[in-house]
This record gives C-alpha cells, sequence and structure tokens, in this order.
C-alpha cells in the first residue's frame, strides 16, 4: 500500500498524459509533465537527502558514579552540495540516567527513552546539540542506535535509516562507604589473623620437586615428575606473604528463584562489596572478586582473578555496576571451581543476603584448607544455625540508617542526589593501585 501511495505521481501523471493526448488538450499535456518532474526530483532528492549526513556524538565521560554527570554533544554534519531542507532525529538514551533540562519521550525498547530534535542543514552544515545526563543509579547503559529521517523539500516522499552505531557504554559505579560507616572495625574488620603475616606456600609457583611424603594431598603429587623418578614425588612451592582478599558476592535474595529477588538487598549486597573492594586496595591486599552474574552482553559468572594492578578496583567496581538479579551459577560451585584454583591462604569475605547449606558446606571446607572465611550479612532475617564457627558480621542495620539518608537527600533538577554519607571513590584511587 506504501508502495502504491508513493508511486501515486507516476499514476497520476501518466492518466493526465493519455487524457491530454486523447483530447488533444495541451494543458493536460503540460500539468502531466510538471507532475511527472517534480515528482522525479523530489524522488531522486529524499533519495540523496541522508547521503553524506555524518551523525556522530561525544561522551565526556564513560565511567561515573552516582550523582555525577555526563556531558553528550550530538554532532551531525551535511558534507554534500545539496541541502537538507527537513531532518529529524531519534536518539536512544537510557532511562536510568535522565536527561537535564530536556524533554524526552518513552522508547520501544525496554528501559530506553528518545531524544527528538528536528532541524534544516544547509550545504556543508554542521550542527551541535549538547546534552547533559545525570547518572542517578548505578549500572551499565547504553546510547544509542540512532534514527535518522528526512526526505524532499516538498514532503512528497521520506527516508529513514539507523545510524549512532557502535553503541556507546556509560558504567556507572555503584555507591561506596568506609567500613566504619558500615559498622566495621577499618583496622580489623574480618578478624584478626594469628601470626600476623603469614608466610604460605603459593600453588602457582612451582619451584621444584621432593619425594613424597606421608599426608601429601593428592593435588601435589606431579605425576610427570613420578612418572620420570619411578617412584612418587610432590611438588614444592615458592612461599609467599602477599594478603589475597577474595571478594565474593552471592547475587540471590530469596532461597528459590522463582520468588524473585528483593531489590533493596540487591543494592545493599552491590554497595557493601564495592566498600570491601575499595577497603582491600586501600590496604595493599591482592582482591580478586567471584559474582555468580554476568557481564553485559555475556552468560558467564563474574570472575575477576586475585592481582593488584593499578586498575583492579575499577574493574571490580566496573563488574559490580554490571550486576543484576539474574544469576548463571551457583557460588558454592563458583568457590570450588577447579579451573580457578583460589589463592592459597586467601581471605575469602562472602557478602550475601543467604547462605543455602551447600555454600554453607563449600566455606566450612575452604577455612578447613587454610583459608580466613568471613560471612557479611547484609539482611536483618534470621539464618539457620548452619556456618559452625565461621565468623558472621551484619551491616543491615548500618545499611538501613545509610539507605534513609539518601532516600531523604535533597533533588537537584529535579533528580535524587546522593547525601552526605556516601562517600565516591576519588579518581586518583582508580588509576593508582597498592
Amino acid at each position: 500500500m506504501r508502495s502504491l501511495v508513493s508511486d501515486a505521481w507516476l499514476f497520476a501523471s501518466g492518466f493526465l498524459a493519455l487524457v491530454g493526448f486523447a483530447s488533444g488538450s495541451v494543458a493536460l499535456v503540460v500539468i502531466a509533465a510538471m507532475i511527472f518532474c517534480t515528482g522525479g526530483a523530489a524522488r531522486l532528492w529524499a533519495r540523496v537527502s541522508l547521503e553524506e549526513v555524518v551523525y556522530r556524538r561525544t561522551l565526556s565521560e564513560r565511567r561515573v558514579f552516582v550523582g555525577e554527570t555526563v556531558q553528550t554533544t550530538l554532532i551531525l554534519d551535511n558534507r554534500k552540495l545539496l541541502p537538507v531542507p527537513w531532518l529529524e532525529l531519534r536518539e536512544t538514551l537510557p532511562r536510568g540516567m535522565p536527561t537535564v533540562g530536556v524533554r524526552t519521550s518513552p522508547g520501544s525498547l525496554p528501559g530506553s527513552q528518545v531524544l527528538e530534535r528536528a532541524t534544516s542543514m544547509g550545504r556543508r552544515d554542521h550542527i551541535e546539540w549538547p546534552l547533559t545526563l545525570r547518572a542517578v543509579r548505578r549500572g551499565y547503559y547504553r546510547v544509542g542506535p540512532t534514527r535518522l529521517r528526512s526526505g524532499d523539500i516538498f514532503g512528497f516522499f521520506e527516508r529513514e535509516e539507523e545510524t549512532g552505531r557502535p553503541v556507546d557504554g556509560i558504567t556507572v559505579y555503584p555507591l561506596t562507604y568506609t567500613l566504619p560507616e558500615l559498622g566495621l572495625d577499618s583496622a580489623r574488620p574480618f578478624g584478626d589473623h594469628r601470626g600476623g603475616n603469614r608466610i604460605h606456600e603459593d600453588p602457582s609457583r612451582v619451584v621444584g620437586v621432593r619425594d613424597y611424603q606421608p599426608g601429601d594431598p593428592m593435588k601435589r603429587i606431579d605425576w610427570y615428575a613420578t612418572a620420570r623418578s619411578n617412584r612418587l614425588q610432590s611438588r614444592l612451592y615458592e612461599p609467599s606473604r602477599e594478603q589475597s582478599v577474595i571478594l565474593a558476592l552471592n547475587i540471590p535474595t530469596f532461597e528459590y528463584s522463582w520468588q524473585g529477588a528483593d531489590p533493596i538487598l540487591l543494592e545493599r549486597g552491590v554497595a557493601v562489596a564495592a566498600s570491601i573492594a575499595r577497603w582491600s586496595v586501600d590496604t595493599g591486599a591482592s582482591l580478586g572478586l567471584i559474582a555468580n552474574g554476568s557481564f553485559a552482553d555475556a552468560d558467564r559468572t563474574i570472575r575477576i582473578g586475585a592481582g593488584r594492578r593499578p586498575d583492579r578496583l575499577s574493574r571490580v567496581l566496573e563488574a559490580l555496576a554490571m550486576i543484576t538479579s539474574f544469576t548463571t551459577s551457583n557460588m558454592a560451585g563458583d568457590l570450588e571451581d577447579p579451573a580457578y584454583p583460589l589463592p592459597a591462604g586467601a581471605t575469602i569475605v562472602l557478602v550475601a543476603a543467604i547462605v543455602p547449606e551447600e555454600l554453607a558446606a563449600t566455606l566450612a571446607r575452604l577455612r578447613a584448607h587454610g583459608h580466613f572465611v568471613t560471612v557479611v550479612k547484609t539482611t536483618r532475617a534470621e539464618w539457620p544455625d548452619n556456618l559452625g564457627g565461621i565468623p558472621v558480621v551484619s551491616v543491615a542495620e548500618a545499611m538501613e540508617v545509610l539507605e534513609a539518608d539518601a532516600d531523604r537527600a535533597p533533588t537537584r533538577d529535579g533528580l535524587d542526589a546522593p547525601d552526605a554519607p556516601v562517600t565516591p571513590v576519588p579518581p586518583a584511587a582508580l588509576a593508582v593501585g597498592a
């Protein structure tokens, strides 16, 4: 039907020409010729209207904290000699990052909003639209794609195309707090480590072999060396004093997945995990992260190996920013995955709203293997006594106060803003590691 309407000028000019020739009317023939020429010119103009019209966007930041803003510029260039009589732009923006002082409309994609702009462009014209996006909650947000629509000067024909790819991503880091704000002792938040700076063997650094001794675990046996020497050989590991903190975030907030998720407990767990990650880097520990969620556009478990690289904190915060209520695996299996062994003697800090029996058994085994294990409880709900002697610290009461303070915070530009208790990580701390 649309093609019939768009080709009406052809039928009209052809019909008038036939009638004109049949009746000998020169006027009808002239009118038919004018309609044909006008329609053809309009069709051609619409076809080339978006040719050499280049759209791009710039973002001042790709990683921000809650409460900060991202300055965005939408740029259009008409690089041809033919003017563009009218042009409409529809930019897709994340609903989680409201625009400041600009009205938008709901988008067709979930969690999106659309910014519309209309203009005309002369030959070799250049237009810029500045835009401010405010980060009001943590997450990973996409800007784009963009649709451009234009046509001929008469409005007879239109052309529309999608541009603005690849889609730009913005990461909003989660809120972080100091450990005293969470009710934890910043000097010894997870208890004393007897013996001070412990010496342990690092299984990732093999320095040799020796004869097998009774009591050596099977995983220590070097079967290649055993085959060569025709007697059991055990690996010798290099001693290490490096303190490793493995931060484990158990995402589920209810026992069964069909029960859904508690958004308050989910956000609380992410904020607590981010705060502990910040403390770990500040104290010079080797930091790693395990979370049974997934990265954006991926279905693999979030796992960042322990390390002290300068970008460690930013990588961990970025991963925490992407967490949703969707889980991809079981935390018990993630902690004991043989493909990703934990550093020897690592301190394991589990942040959780629930600890199922299977996970509790895993924590007990890890503790028996020489790891320090602490559970950070994010809910006031009573837990079954299944953790044995594993220490449990609760941050629910302190977090409720901080969350209430954030809810009472004043608004700027009509949007929520974080209050004083929220302590963002200085940008320098993300670039300089221990």
